[in-house]
């Protein structure tokens, strides 16, 4: 799948949240449950008025627009051209943006803390997904707190795909190597790679409320 190809589509979505993915049955989900979203990531990351935060795969940053008034700074980075200039046009302080691909971004300056949210679907290799995580680490202060959220969850494959259309729609998805939703992750296999990079990482369950809460989950890595 090209996802730079796939997002900088999205990009031509007149609501924001759209752009990014964020629609539950077809509809946009409401600026209500995104603050609620907002708040619960920050509440995992702990985040504290003066500190730094890194957000990888932002998008077009409204997410963002909902964490910074709990941190000092946030850099978003995204492999989308076109939502990272929607994101500039944000235009706000405290808050940059570039390009980059998370499985191999290089900047010049660690945080506080980082994040990953709604995206690592979209990685789709082992060597991949690790390649990322130990990108995050690298990027993160020691003793500090990285989330990657939002994660479908490949033990409720079947929760999601629960009807003939959504098959149907899986089948033809893949026949074209396009398969929109990427791949679902077993938790076993992130914990495998933590371990591997030596840092304790969990598995977090997502509020009822989350409007993904029944097929997806968090992993909270402590760096």
């Amino acid at each position: 799948m090209n996802w730079i190809e796939f997002w900088n589509k999205q990009q031509s979505q007149a609501n924001p949240y759209k752009q990014v993915g964020r629609v539950l049955n077809g509809q946009a989900i409401s600026p209500e449950i995104m603050a609620k979203i907002a708040a619960r990531i920050a509440q995992q990351l702990q985040l504290k008025p003066h500190e730094t935060l890194l957000d990888v795969c932002c998008g077009n940053g409204v997410l963002d627009t909902l964490l910074l008034p709990k941190v000092a700074t946030i850099h978003g980075i995204d492999l989308s051209d076109a939502l990272i200039a929607e994101a500039k046009q944000l235009n706000l302080s405290n808050l940059t943006f570039s390009s980059a691909n998370a499985v191999s971004f290089g900047l010049n300056q660690t945080f506080d803390k980082s994040l990953l949210y709604f995206s690592f679907q979209y990685i789709e290799t082992l060597a991949d997904a690790q390649k990322v995580i130990e990108n995050l680490l690298k990027h993160t202060h020691n003793d500090a707190l990285i989330l990657i959220g939002d994660i479908p969850n490949q033990l409720e494959f079947f929760t999601y795909y629960n009807t003939p259309s959504k098959w149907w729609q899986w089948i033809k998805q893949e026949l074209k190597g396009a398969n929109e939703m990427g791949r679902f992750w077993h938790p076993k296999e992130l914990l495998r790679i933590c371990e591997n990079l030596g840092v304790k990482a969990e598995i977090q369950t997502q509020e009822p409320w989350q409007p993904y809460a029944h097929y997806r989950f968090d992993l909270l890595i402590y760096s």
